[in-house]
């Protein structure tokens, strides 16, 4: 995996994690079919490892991190493709 992807992530996580205090451990990257992500099913990060699931609805270029908890849920986007018009 490229730096610059784990560094992508980790910009996402850091709101997540250090603002909002949520935990690595119940998050879940989800990304298109056959997303390159896939082949290792996690990413090392500096806040832990995120694991790696398909979305199969997700469209090529969508990545999005999303957590849910007995205390509500997280979401955030990491990457999507822009609505042309």
């Amino acid at each position: 995996m490229s730096d610059k992807a784990v560094k992508i992530i980790e910009s996402v996580l850091k709101t997540i994690i250090e603002q909002r205090k949520r935990d690595i451990s119940k998050m879940m990257l989800y990304v298109y079919p056959g997303s390159p992500l896939l082949e290792e099913g996690y990413v090392k990060t500096k806040y832990g490892v995120l694991v790696v699931t398909e979305n199969p609805w997700a469209t090529k270029g969508t990545a999005y991190i999303r957590e849910e908890t007995s205390k509500g849920s997280a979401f955030a986007w990491v990457s999507r493709r822009q609505v042309t018009k």
